[in-house]
């Protein structure tokens, strides 16, 4: 239980947020089974007062006019508003994927499951696949190539089945490969990097190594992911070296 707290922690502080008290209360009810993560996350919608009358939009690039906010269930066009919601929503969500027993097969389908996990609740584009450009200090994949790449790095990643049966030092090497591909690949709209995190968190159990995330600097993690886009692994092999344990 609480590998999966500190999980939870490290990826809202690598988007700049902190687990509060009683978020981690609500995370140990649902990792205990005393409730439900549908019931924590229709109890934080009703304690928010959110509008659920969604009003749907044709916006091509998936966000509000003039604003860098998704279409969402609520109808907010406030950005900082949405970044709120999603820490107060999708920590709940990351801890009913973690009740859940550990996947055997990492493929494109498991990616897009998790996403829509986590970010259903929000937006109507949960899980699906992104239809314009997007960068982020670097440029991403093409959205008409998205479905080829991925069925490149998935096709791959299961010949390399999913990574198990490796010792610890081509695990790791190959682990920031993988991580780095998907990094480049952003199929979604946004939330790109909690997915791949939980993706490959699960993918590592599987292989029977776990990550020591509380002892990761996010800053650097995120540094060594936009160095792995550009094909420079070195820094991330590094950052997840110095973390994983069998």
């Amino acid at each position: 239980m609480q590998a999966c707290i500190d999980f939870i922690r490290f990826s809202m502080e690598v988007e700049g947020a902190t687990l509060e008290d009683g978020q981690e209360r609500q995370i140990m009810s649902i990792l205990d089974e005393d409730v439900s993560a549908d019931q924590a996350v229709e109890e934080v919608i009703r304690e928010a007062m959110l509008d659920e009358n969604f009003i749907p939009s044709d916006e091509e690039n998936g966000h509000y006019l003039d604003t860098r906010t998704l279409v969402n269930y609520f109808n907010i066009e406030e950005r900082n508003e949405m970044i709120n919601l999603e820490c107060r929503i999708i920590p709940l969500r990351m801890a009913e994927i973690f009740l859940k027993p550990i996947p055997t097969k990492f493929d494109f389908e498991l990616l897009k499951e998790i996403h829509t996990v986590l970010f259903g609740d929000i937006y109507p584009s949960a899980g699906e696949i992104r239809h314009f450009d997007a960068s982020k200090r670097t440029s991403f994949c093409k959205p008409q190539y998205i479905n080829q790449m991925a069925n490149t790095i998935f096709s791959k990643l299961f010949s390399d089945r999913y990574l198990t049966g490796r010792d610890r030092e081509s695990f790791v090497n190959d682990l920031a490969f993988y991580m780095g591909e998907v990094e480049a690949l952003h199929p979604f709209f946004d939330g790109n990097g909690r997915t791949a995190r939980v993706f490959f968190y699960l993918l590592a159990l599987n292989a029977g190594y776990d990550l020591k995330w509380y002892e990761m600097d996010p800053d650097r993690l995120l540094e060594a992911d936009i160095s792995a886009i550009d094909g420079e692994y070195q820094p991330l092999v590094s950052v997840l070296a110095e973390v994983l344990v069998q």
